[in-house]
């Protein structure tokens, strides 16, 4: 699976477009889908300071959806001679005749004009399981070196997608992610300590760094007890990145409109327009934005474009879905495929100076929703959370629950860092794309104490 140019991993727009067109010549449904996922995924484990499992798979998945009328159903296969495909094709349109109707169903798009975003990188496109080795022994020695103990996880994927439908769409985009985290605790698990990357471009990816900061944190953390409350919080990248990867799907015009978003204003309609945060929070979405670069097209073949959703603290577009757009008569509108906060140029140490009294914290864990109307969540926070005293850091402290609307988090920021990629998922493998800053924010809830390490 590799073109002719470049040694990209995944299928090339021509094999791609082969593929698609050779799956809906077997097609006799009214509408057919066609999306196809191709690359490579790699992967590298570290624990007890050794690197103990590696590996790499390469594969094709085909997906196909078939429709009659307002029933739909699709099936998925990664096999390619004709004999299954259309063997498959016949099975997807046999669910698809004895699937009930969705009312909601949209025709399949035609024709369509996508923007190509550039998000194959070939430093990560051409990573190898020693290179990323090589990559996990920083972590290993630092570890060694400091009488602790290390475990790792270091994800990387490179292909390529397409969509085709009947009606004559046909997209392709290649893309490339890798995030790489640590976590180091004492030989007697008492203490720990967190760090981790994650990006399109593996030279962004500052290894040497991460086994310091984690090590650094494992050191310096342990539990000493602290009072649960509102408190000033700082939250380094990573603790914003994970709690603004819930603001991705937020801005959705039909939950808006019927009541069941932090959107929707009382007695009807949206606050569309009107400020909700403070002035300085702005977040765009962008499938060009450097080093966080996604398909230019949604799976059904939407074509995704920049969208500004918060505009100096006030909210300034909402996403459509096909069917509501329809329904509402205006044009529609995908919602956003990464999530970029722009920030401001304070440092966490010129957070700290400025923090009379506060909590440091270096990541969550364990997050869960609890009330869509204000943008509600819940989690634990890990691996290094500290006290702040007129200044400066004073003393690690327990871990804590949190319960914590995040439109009144983003309402109540008082200073910004410099934007910077995180890894933002609770597992450590590459997620959706989230650029955010390093948020100094009042009245952050710290709800409980936790014995959690």
């Amino acid at each position: 699976m590799q073109d002719n140019n470049g040694g990209r991993k995944g299928l090339t727009a021509e094999e791609s477009r082969a593929l698609c067109r050779k799956v809906l010549s077997f097609a006799k449904a009214e509408h057919t889908r066609v999306n196809v996922d191709s690359g490579v995924h790699g992967f590298t484990r570290t624990a007890i300071n050794r690197v103990t499992t590696a590996g790499a798979t390469e594969d094709v998945n085909v997906r196909i959806t078939s429709v009659f009328g307002k029933r739909i159903a699709s099936i998925d296969t990664n096999r390619l001679d004709d004999a299954s495909l259309e063997r498959s094709v016949r099975e997807c349109e046999a669910l698809a005749r004895i699937s009930p109707e969705n009312p909601e169903y949209m025709p399949e798009l035609g024709e369509q004009k996508f923007a190509e975003t550039g998000g194959y990188y070939a430093s990560t496109g051409d990573l190898t399981t020693e290179a990323r080795a090589r990559a996990a022994s920083f972590a290993v020695k630092a570890a060694d070196g400091a009488k602790l103990m290390a475990s790792g996880f270091i994800d990387v994927n490179a292909g390529s997608s397409a969509v085709a439908t009947s009606n004559q769409l046909f997209g392709h985009s290649s893309g490339t992610g890798v995030s790489s985290t640590l976590t180091v605790r004492t030989l007697d698990g008492s203490s720990s300590g967190w760090a981790g990357d994650e990006g399109a471009d593996w030279n962004t990816i500052e290894s040497e760094r991460i086994a310091e900061d984690a090590v650094r944190k494992c050191r310096q953390w342990r539990k000493t007890a602290l009072d649960p409350g509102k408190y000033e919080v700082i939250l380094e990248p990573a603790a914003a990145g994970m709690l603004m990867l819930r603001m991705m799907n937020v801005f959705d015009a039909r939950q808006a409109e019927e009541g069941r978003s932090f959107l929707s204003r009382r007695g009807g309609g949206t606050l569309l327009g009107e400020k909700l945060f403070d002035e300085r929070v702005n977040i765009i979405s962008d499938p060009s934005e450097k080093n966080a670069e996604t398909n230019p097209f949604t799976g059904a073949g939407m074509p995704v474009a920049r969208e500004t959703w918060v505009e100096q603290g006030a909210i300034r577009t909402l996403s459509y879905s096909r069917f509501w757009a329809d329904k509402k008569g205006v044009a529609a509108k995908p919602g956003a495929s990464n999530l970029v906060m722009t920030g401001g140029a304070a440092s966490v140490d010129d957070m700290i100076r400025e923090t009379k009294r506060g909590v440091l914290i270096t990541r969550f864990w364990y997050i869960r929703g609890l009330n869509p109307r204000i943008v509600s969540f819940t989690g634990l926070t890990r691996d290094g959370t500290f006290l702040i005293e007129n200044g400066k850091i004073s003393r690690p402290v327990t871990n804590f629950r949190f319960n914590q609307s995040l439109s009144e988090m983003l309402a109540n920021v008082q200073m910004l860092g410099t934007p910077t990629r995180v890894c933002s998922s609770e597992n450590s493998s590459v997620g959706p794309p989230v650029i955010v800053p390093a948020l100094k924010v009042k009245d952050f809830f710290l709800s409980s104490v936790s014995d959690a390490i």
